[in-house]
């Protein structure tokens, strides 16, 4: 069976323009009632990545939630809202993005993911069982509403990725450390949707962010809301959209050697605007795209492997030394100076980049290695 996709045009985020919007997304698949039931307690799972304003592009745009809890509500579902923050508290970013308003107008109860627990992957590829939030299996409906956004690791981060937020806390800091390169990370979040499996996936990209996302990038109005029941289909159109493919894209990649349904094009039929419709030219990806380190066997190391990697780099004119980025780095790679800046021990970073993901003040950069920057001059990366 076909799975559907819808792409609608947003121009702005006028609240009536963004409901009849999610209304549209969502016709092809008989409305929110075909989700929710009456007396249903549903979840929404915004990207709440850290506190930034709305117009920052970072987090779920608060104008996103209301149409969706609004339409939620209207079906007869009671309206929640939960995920476990990268860096600082849930409050302090609804707060911050707007989303608190939101939730105060229409009586949404806030959940935080803090208790961890183990589930076991059906099919799984990456791990046998992972820890996710305990709150996050309590409701009868699962609603996933990612923002479109570029990932310095994953190169997008959209519904899939979104899944992420269900890992509790500092927690994510120790999946990256076992998962340690792309693909095996993109695996792991693959084997998370599985465990989650999010009964509807809303994606805000009326402004999404370009550039070295997922917190340091730069917004970039692409007026698109989408939506699916498949995360992985959602993905998969949204990146063609870009036009990124699957050679590029570590999570479709890797969904399409594990047989995933949504993850070919024969799987899905899109509704509302075509893919070349919708099309976003020239939309830049993070330093990072085409990066080769991660695909390098295990037995090339040292500087060659750096050589050939992405690494961070702490830009020391932007740098305040909040300690943000050496708490969540899972290797302990950074030192942070009295005076202002810091390091990266080479010799230890993994290329993870959770401190650039981070970082309050975009005061971490990508830089390629020297080796790597040949080989993209050449066009062999």
């Amino acid at each position: 069976m076909s799975i559907p996709v819808s792409l609608i045009r947003c121009m702005s985020y006028d609240p009536e323009d963004v409901r009849s919007a999610v209304r549209a997304s969502l016709e092809p698949m008989g409305g929110m009632g075909a989700f929710v039931k009456h007396g249903h307690r549903v979840l929404l799972k915004p990207n709440l990545l850290i506190a930034k304003p709305a117009e920052a592009a970072v987090t779920t745009h608060p104008e996103i939630v209301r149409a969706v809890a609004m339409e939620v509500q209207e079906a007869g579902g009671e309206v929640f809202l939960g995920d476990s923050p990268a860096f600082g508290s849930i409050t302090s970013i609804l707060s911050k993005n707007g989303i608190g308003e939101v939730v105060e107008d229409l009586g949404i109860g806030v959940v935080p993911f803090r208790s961890p627990v183990a589930v076991a992957v059906s099919n799984g590829v990456a791990f046998k069982s992972i820890e996710i939030s305990a709150e996050s299996r309590k409701f009868d409906v699962l609603i996933n509403l990612p923002k479109l956004k570029t990932h310095t690791l994953m190169l997008l981060t959209m519904a899939v990725k979104n899944l992420f937020g269900a890992v509790v806390g500092v927690s994510k800091v120790g999946w990256h450390l076992r998962a340690k390169d792309d693909g095996r990370f993109a695996d792991l979040l693959l084997d998370i949707s599985r465990v989650v499996r999010p009964d509807l996936n809303i994606l805000d990209g009326i402004l999404a962010m370009e550039g070295n996302g997922p917190g340091s990038g730069d917004p970039r109005w692409t007026h698109i809301v989408a939506a699916s029941p498949s995360a992985v289909a959602l993905d998969h159109v949204i990146a063609s959209v870009l036009g990124v493919g699957p050679d590029m894209f570590m999570t479709l990649a890797r969904a399409r050697e594990q047989g995933i349904e949504g993850s070919l094009p024969e799987h899905i039929t899109t509704f509302g605007l075509s893919i070349k419709e919708a099309a976003v030219r020239d939309f830049r990806l993070p330093a990072t795209a085409k990066r080769v380190d991660f695909s390098l066997p295990p037995f090339i190391k040292g500087r060659i492997r750096q050589s050939l990697s992405a690494y961070p780099v702490l830009n020391m004119e932007k740098c305040i030394t909040c300690g943000a980025c050496a708490d969540i780095c899972p290797v302990n790679a950074i030192t942070l100076h009295e005076g202002g800046g810091g390091d990266v021990d080479r010799s230890v970073c993994i290329s993870c980049f959770c401190c650039q993901e981070v970082c309050p003040e975009r005061a971490i950069d990508p830089v390629e290695g020297r080796m790597l920057r040949v080989m993209k001059r050449i066009g062999v990366a």
